[in-house]
């Protein structure tokens, strides 16, 4: 896990500000992370990190998430991604999304690997997390009823 990251989401770049406007509890440190579970299959063939390359394309075109990943260390592919959209070439930004960024900013595997990732958050001082499944093998309820089949 990049600790840049973590340190990132621990000083608030990576609040939900509407989660932190309801709280009077300035202390509480907020987190956020997209989920996609693994199956061998889905690993084999690449799908869940097309899935979140796929559902992360919105958000890499947006400045303010750009800013934020290039403090945290990943200058190289969010430059290039500022090229393609100046280029008018938004059908290459998947490919920009280098996998080195992806493992960083997503949390994807097997689910004792998704596991350990949120309870890596937690341990690094994380109180509230914020988990936003995808899923390869449906929509968002899938993605929901794997993460909650993750716990059980």
């Amino acid at each position: 896990m990049n600790k840049k990251l973590i340190a990132l989401a621990i000083a608030g770049a990576c609040v939900a500000p509407a989660a932190m406007a309801q709280t009077a509890n300035p202390v509480t440190l907020y987190g956020r992370v997209y989920v996609t579970l693994e199956s061998v299959e889905a690993k084999a063939s690449g799908a869940n990190a097309a899935v979140n390359r796929r559902t992360r394309t919105c958000y890499v075109k947006l400045p303010n998430y750009q800013n934020y990943w290039i403090e945290a260390g990943f200058e190289e592919e969010m430059q290039a991604i500022r090229d393609a959209i100046a280029a008018g070439q938004d059908d290459r930004i998947p490919s920009l999304m280098s996998d080195r960024w992806l493992s960083e900013v997503t949390l994807y595997g097997s689910p004792s690997e998704v596991r350990d990732g949120i309870e890596a958050w937690y341990a690094a001082g994380v109180k509230t997390l914020i988990v936003v499944p995808s899923s390869a093998k449906g929509n968002q309820m899938v993605a929901l009823q794997e993460l909650i089949d993750l716990f059980r």
